[in-house]
């Protein structure tokens, strides 16, 4: 749909719902599955969130009231249509969180602002981790059955997505080397059971101010499975960034966590694969590409 149309057709939702005209309406950049606007009103700011598809949006509400019960600090949600009756697509409207994400405040922070961060982070997926068990693995609304029957699964699919992203970057043995070592891994796999956590509470979705957790937001679904996937994707995130000074966070997430040293190697090994697929979004010539494929070839030196 063209930016005047959708400008328009939000204009009019916003109307209806809140009986007033909005003042401006500003796409946000930040959104990937979801289109995503920040609508100014005369007496507040509210989050639009519009897609098509009717999987996307169609757990967000039941997620939010779940982890809402649980006493984490989501945004309460104003109004919804998930029908596509009246308009081309389905939204939901939400109250802002005022803040900006994590990955825009964490180099501002002091080390006791970034631990405090950790226990609250620490806390929040030891709440998730309360919930029911799932009934396969892998990212779904809360209670929704997961498509994958194992959570190796999940691993062997996300490592040979991306093997071809590191071919030009490290030695055929040092290939080797990383899908060897899924093997030696695969005690712990196979003993992963489809755990609660929430995914994406990373660099992103953690909405700060003055480095104080606001609130965390983007929850249309959860995963099911190993929770230290979600230190691994900050962990790479912070490294693609090119922060290193900022992984302290993660040193701190580990170490509350309770993480033991083998513990530790599997985050970085979750971490590796992560950064293999990170690079299929940079080009070559990126410095964060450059960063990041370091830290490949320094995470697989590392492995046992």
């Amino acid at each position: 749909m063209n930016v005047p149309a959708m400008d328009s057709i939000l204009m009019k939702i916003v109307h209806e719902a809140f009986g007033i005209e909005a003042l401006h309406l500003e796409r946000m950049t930040v959104g990937r599955i979801n289109s995503v606007y920040n609508v100014t009103l005369p007496d507040r700011e509210v989050i639009v969130r519009c897609n098509e598809n009717p999987f996307v949006l169609k757990g967000t509400s039941r997620n939010i009231s779940i982890l809402g019960e649980l006493q984490l600090p989501v945004p309460q949600v104003i109004m919804e249509d998930l029908t596509k009756e009246r308009y081309p697509f389905h939204y939901m409207i939400l109250e802002k969180i005022p803040g900006r994400d994590l990955r825009f405040e964490l180099a501002g922070m002091t080390k006791t602002q970034m631990t405090k961060l950790a226990e609250t982070i620490v806390s929040f997926q030891q709440k998730a981790a309360q919930l029911p068990l799932g009934t396969g693995y892998g990212w779904v609304p809360i209670n929704d059955q997961g498509e994958f029957k194992q959570w190796k699964d999940i691993i062997y699919r996300d490592l040979h997505n991306g093997l071809p992203n590191i071919l030009n970057e490290v030695s055929t043995a040092e290939v080797e080397r990383t899908v060897q070592e899924l093997d030696r891994l695969a005690p712990y796999f196979d003993n992963i059971r489809p755990v609660c956590f929430l995914d994406d509470i990373t660099t992103k979705n953690v909405i700060m101010l003055n480095g104080e957790l606001q609130g965390i937001v983007d929850l249309d679904c959860v995963c099911y499975g190993d929770p230290l996937y979600m230190i691994s994707l900050t962990q790479t995130s912070i490294i693609a960034d090119i922060h290193e000074s900022d992984l302290f966070y993660i040193e701190e997430l580990c170490r509350i966590w309770g993480l033991t040293e083998e513990h530790r190697k599997i985050v970085d090994y979750y971490s590796l694969i992560f950064a293999m697929n990170f690079l299929g979004y940079f080009s070559d010539d990126d410095s964060g590409y450059r960063h990041t494929a370091a830290y490949v070839k320094k995470w697989i030196a590392q492995l046992s």
